[in-house]
């Protein structure tokens, strides 16, 4: 038995459990507990007691039994009903996700950014797994947007917060682009020579055929060309293309070659390959005077960056014998050159 509490109004007995089984399945039981045991508790409620029990006992209820369709057809209605109110819940709720998701995805993008503006590392970053490099690859190069970095053997790469690159360990430094020249390739030819300033490898009788010379800063040869007609003149030295109609003045220290090349045998195959182009031309333009110039050939695998040419500076003077009276005066000069004891006494032993 449930213990009666005091309701103080109707509202509060028809919320009352044990008070609507009473009024609606009366049991001796429940007819003591209301009408005598409540009563004698609580006499003032007894009006509010049979006024709450009329409005219970004046409910009607549908004792029709539904068939299976109309059940089906109620359970749909109640279903339906019940979706149309859960909907706009979860309209809601899904405007709400697309809401934090955009604000998330902001919030993300404006830390990347801050990130890149903090950073301003113009490196691509991504992880690179087995990378397998050719065993006989002598050099490996780490590409990035606007450098070059050399990487040696068993290195680690890494990149810290303020985009320092390092390779094991050790910081390596970034190589301009422009020190990649094609000097660099296997496919390129690497040669030398010795270059005389213009002014020692004159004669006193006559002109000379000289490949004048143009250098980089590092002492690189960039282009040679050949002057088939130079000598003194007006107090300096000066070339001729026109048999002396016009003349034009070489600088004073100029660099020429005198043809003490350091070659590959490569130099024997584009000499071989290029002779027919050479001999077509000279038939056909100085059938007479025709000359296949060595520095011709080298200028050309110049401008073609087939081939590098370190030049060797010397500050010796050369002799030779272009014309007969040429012959005393280097005499002379070696006879002077053994007695300071550069050259030997006897050049060549006899047999």
């Amino acid at each position: 038995m449930e213990e009666l509490r005091h309701r103080k109004n109707i509202d509060q007995l028809l919320h009352d459990k044990s008070f609507i089984l009473w009024c609606l399945f009366p049991t001796e039981e429940s007819d003591k507990q209301w009408k005598e045991n409540y009563l004698s508790l609580y006499p003032e409620e007894a009006e509010t007691l049979m006024l709450a029990r009329e409005k219970v006992c004046r409910l009607k209820f549908n004792h029709v039994r539904l068939a299976f369709a109309e059940k089906t057809a109620l359970k749909k209605r109640i279903l339906d009903n019940y979706e149309k109110h859960r909907k706009p819940k979860y309209i809601r709720l899904s405007w709400l996700f697309a809401a934090a998701c955009l604000l998330i995805f902001c919030f993300l993008g404006s830390l990347y950014l801050q990130y890149q503006e903090v950073s301003n590392v113009e490196l691509s970053t991504s992880v690179l797994a087995d990378v397998k490099v050719d065993p006989e690859q002598k050099e490996v190069e780490l590409h990035l947007s606007k450098e070059k970095i050399q990487v040696t053997d068993n290195s680690t790469i890494s990149v810290d917060k303020k985009g320092n690159v390092q390779v094991a360990e050790i910081e390596i430094k970034s190589i301009d682009r422009k020190q990649h020249s094609e000097q660099e390739k296997e496919d390129v030819y690497h040669y030398m020579m010795v270059g005389y300033r213009l002014e020692n490898t004159l004669t006193e009788n006559g002109h000379v055929a000289r490949g004048v010379c143009v250098t980089d800063e590092e002492g690189h040869l960039i282009k040679i060309n050949e002057r088939t007609h130079i000598e003194k003149h007006d107090g300096g030295t000066a070339y001729t293309e026109d048999d002396g109609k016009s003349w034009t003045m070489l600088p004073e220290g100029s660099i020429v070659s005198m043809n003490m090349w350091g070659f590959s045998n490569s130099i024997l195959k584009e000499l071989k390959e290029r002779f027919t182009a050479f001999l077509d031309d000279a038939i056909k333009n100085n059938p007479m005077k025709g000359e296949y110039f060595l520095p011709f050939v080298v200028d050309e695998l110049l401008q073609e960056k087939k081939a590098t040419v370190k030049v060797l500076k010397s500050e010796d003077k050369w002799y030779g014998v272009t014309y007969k009276e040429d012959k005393p005066m280097v005499m002379t000069a070696i006879q002077n050159l053994k007695d300071q004891g550069l050259y030997p006494q006897k050049l060549w032993e006899e047999a």
